[in-house]
């Protein structure tokens, strides 16, 4: 802490000059730097308790006004002078403005901090640990009695209730008499030790049965919300909701009465996180949902088998939306939204619940049964980010998560419904719509997405769909069967995909999209639309050659080179005409590039494989075929040059 440095003014210093002048100078002097001194410890035990106060940098936000500055100053030199001893003010002495040492306010400083250091270590620490052994010496106690044979059970107990009712009424009352934090540790005292005379009637003395242990526990974790509430103290309720989900735990006998058990979770998860709804405590949300997840895999483990699928299900779907819906309810039917920490526990609630559902359905019917989930799932997240489009809140991160997870069990379902090439066509769609998604709600996050599933669907087209499903073979491009196998499901298949590409390749362009272009720094110049429709003329070229060779391999097997070279040369004159016709100087060269491939092909396979009459025709096409292009050079030869040039003019400036 820095002290404050005072400037005089003209006024002062007119009437120090006067002062100066004066007999009793050194008395009078002597008496200024003692009123100072006063004045600036004054000041220094002010901002100590601003401090205090405030908490924050006093550097950065005390100020002094001039009125107050003023005033401090005419105290320091409130003396009354005769007119008669006035002296001139450039006779006067000049006299420097006091300066304090600064280690002092230092020492002041860091004494302050030691000394709130011991304060937090006796009023907070040695309470909580006080109460904590006063708990265990209740529990030695008990122990003790019981082997010593003072008292006997029910006694004992007792005084345990006892002692837990001290606490509760002796905090009640130091927290009136505004110790607040010593009342409230006393009451969560009383809060633990009245659980543990629960347990220990139930579990060490066998006083009670299971049915009203359990009852007298869920009326403390009741008492525990109500005094949290009352008092508005996070703390207690968190300590309840321990409590309330270790009753189970602590009354357990071994015997599975799974209904009553989940019935219990279920009530207790409602009235917790109404708690948390009603006093904006999101960390209820997260403990609530670590202990039920928790509990429920424990009897999972243990008790779970088939004859229990209904209720084991039930209930699981239960705790899903229970932590899909108040999560999002805590967070978004709220006037005011504290960021989307508490909702985030959907995705792995979400994957928890599916999990557990998919190994009882998939066990106890068949795998397509499971879609009933996945379907459900994916219409509870696309309610929700419905609501928040509604509401005009989709630039949320919330918004594209939810849209993410419903997409997700979407993708997830068409594989449990359908099979074979039919995923193929639902996620090349499910591409589409989440591409124009993205781009509607100018969402970068969603049209990557949308991205990677069409390479999915690209992929699997490739890779699965012609061997596995179509029985067609990269290595010998042979088909198992007849070229009609199937003949109708690949046609639907493979246009359905270069449909979608070209799509996604006018989307892109339409909006100028660069965030796959940019992701792999290519030029600046090359948009996303330029990647997807290259990718249309490779598919294309693909999926030409395939049933072209396999056709001909089938029909007139001693023309199929030969068709390849002819396909080869009419797919480089489309690519030539392109090029020309949208001056772009990429698709010639691939063109030309190509048209070097079928030569070579041509004249060094086709002539020692293929039949006269074929070799013939191959040559002659490819001969007209390489004369117009060269026509096509010829005639649009200024237009290149000038497009080149174009291009290096700009590149230079």
């Amino acid at each position: 802490m820095r002290p404050a440095a005072y400037q005089y003014s003209d006024e002062i210093f007119n009437r120090l000059s006067v002062y100066f002048g004066l007999k009793h100078e050194l008395a009078n002097l002597k008496s200024v730097k003692d009123h100072f001194v006063t004045g600036l410890e004054k000041l220094t035990m002010k901002f100590q308790r601003y401090e205090e106060l405030m908490g924050e940098d006093l550097d950065q936000h005390v100020t002094f006004t001039q009125e107050e500055k003023s005033k401090d100053e005419d105290k320091v030199v409130s003396v009354s002078l005769p007119v008669s001893d006035k002296v001139k003010p450039e006779t006067a002495l000049s006299a420097p403005a006091p300066r304090p040492e600064e280690s002092s306010s230092f020492k002041k400083a860091e004494a302050k901090d030691n000394s709130q250091y011991e304060i937090n270590i006796g009023q907070k620490w040695l309470l909580i640990i006080g109460i904590v052994t006063m708990v265990f010496g209740i529990g030695y106690f008990l122990k003790y009695s019981f082997e010593q044979g003072w008292v006997g059970p029910a006694g004992r107990v007792t005084m345990a209730y006892i002692w837990g009712i001290i606490f509760l009424i002796g905090g009640d009352q130091f927290r009136k008499r505004k110790f607040s934090a010593f009342g409230l540790s006393l009451v969560g005292g009383g809060i633990a030790t009245l659980y543990f005379s629960t347990f220990a009637a139930f579990n060490l003395y066998h006083l009670f049965s299971q049915t009203p242990s359990f009852l007298v526990m869920v009326v403390i974790t009741v008492l525990a919300s109500v005094l949290a509430i009352v008092y508005d103290t996070k703390w207690l309720a968190i300590l309840g909701l321990i409590g309330g989900f270790l009753t189970p735990v602590m009354l357990s006998t071994g015997h599975d009465n799974y209904i009553f058990l989940m019935t219990y979770m279920t009530i207790l998860n409602l009235g917790l996180l109404s708690v948390a709804f009603y006093k904006k405590w999101d960390i209820l949300n997260i403990l609530g949902f670590v202990a039920t997840y928790l509990i429920y895999t424990g009897w999972f483990s243990s008790h779970y088998n088939q004859s229990k699928f209904w209720p084991a299900i039930l209930f699981i779907t239960l705790y899903y939306f229970i932590y899909s819906i108040i999560p999002f309810a805590y967070q978004f039917l709220r006037e005011k939204s504290d960021g989307i920490k508490g909702f985030l526990i959907i995705t792995p609630n979400s994957f928890l619940a599916f999990g557990f559902s998919y190994f009882m359905i998939r066990e106890r019917f068949s795998l397509e049964w499971v879609s009933v989930i996945t379907i459900l799932y994916a219409v509870v997240f696309l309610l929700m980010a419905s609501y928040l489009y509604k509401k005009e809140m989709y630039k949320q991160n919330a918004f594209v998560v939810l849209l993410g997870k419903a997409a997700l069990f979407l993708i997830i379902t068409i594989p449990v419904i359908f099979s074979k090439h039919w995923i193929t066509i639902f996620w090349a769609a499910q591409a589409t719509v989440l591409l124009w998604t993205g781009i509607r709600l100018g969402r970068k996050s969603i049209i990557i997405g949308s991205y990677i599933l069409l390479g999915g669907a690209v992929c699997k087209f490739l890779f699965y769909d012609y061997s596995v499903v179509f029985k067609i073979s990269f290595h010998s491009l042979h088909i198992m069967g007849h070229y009609t196998y199937i003949i109708v499901e690949r046609y639907i298949t493979s246009l359905f995909v270069l449909l979608v590409i070209y799509e996604f390749a006018c989307f892109v362009k339409k909006d100028r999209l660069a965030h796959l272009s940019t992701s792999l720094s290519l030029s600046p110049k090359i948009h996303d639309a330029f990647i997807f429709m290259g990718l249309f003329c490779l598919m294309l070229f693909i999926i030409l050659n395939v049933e072209t060779y396999k056709f001909f391999d089938e029909y007139l097997p001693n023309a199929r080179f030969a068709a390849i070279s002819v396909l080869w040369t009419l797919f480089s004159v489309v690519l030539m005409v392109k090029g020309f016709s949208n001056n772009n100087s990429f698709a010639r060269i691939v063109s030309l590039g190509l048209f070097l491939i079928t030569l070579t092909k041509v004249f060094l396979f086709d002539m020692s494989k293929i039949h006269t009459p074929y070799r013939i025709l191959s040559f002659i096409i490819l001969g007209i075929v390489l004369i117009g292009t060269s026509y096509l050079y010829h005639r649009n030869k200024n237009i290149i040059i000038r497009t080149i040039s174009a291009d290096k003019k700009e590149v230079k400036h």
